[in-house]
């Protein structure tokens, strides 16, 4: 399955000419998005989205047991536990068919759209999912796409489902 298959149900706020629109969106999937949307643009006054979806599950495990993954140095933690961009990841999560739930809660408007999500979501292996980087104390981090940590080249475009949880300053896609 290159891609997962469902339905999302999402009610939303978005701002129209300096007025507040809400809308119920229940059809089919929507892929990659975190925040209720209407036409493809993100509601920017929040709301709630609850995805369900089957398709193959997919992702790098970080080696969580290494002291560095609990580290707050942006370097050493991440050059020593992302399992996405490292190369140095424990395993990987494989799993041909499994069935997803995700929900997904923002609020805010304008600059700041905090929120936060829990579930499987899903992401498009591309060259910033599924390149090396070499992490800089700056966080212009240095990309070599030639390289796969996980995985093969072949798979870019590839759209996988991962099990994931986060709170938000800022739940944008």
């Amino acid at each position: 399955m290159k891609r997962p298959y469902g339905i999302t149900f999402e009610i939303g706020c978005r701002n129209i000419n300096g007025a507040r629109k809400w809308h119920i969106y229940l059809w089919k999937l929507k892929l990659r998005k975190m925040r209720p949307s209407y036409k493809g643009q993100d509601d920017t006054h929040g709301g709630f989205k609850l995805d369900f979806l089957i398709g193959r599950l997919r992702r790098p495990v970080p080696r969580f047991y290494k002291k560095e993954f609990w580290s707050k140095d942006y370097v050493t933690k991440q050059q020593a536990t992302n399992p996405w961009n490292s190369g140095n990841h424990w395993f990987m999560l494989n799993i041909p068919v499994f069935l997803g739930l995700f929900i997904s809660i923002s609020y805010g408007a304008g600059e700041r759209q905090p929120g936060l999500y829990l579930g499987t979501k899903t992401y498009e292996v591309n060259y910033i999912s599924q390149s090396l980087k070499t992490y800089m104390p700056n966080k212009n981090d240095k990309i070599d796409d030639t390289i796969a940590p996980w995985g093969s080249l072949k798979e870019r475009g590839n759209i996988y489902m991962a099990l994931s949880a986060s709170i938000r300053e800022d739940l944008v896609d």
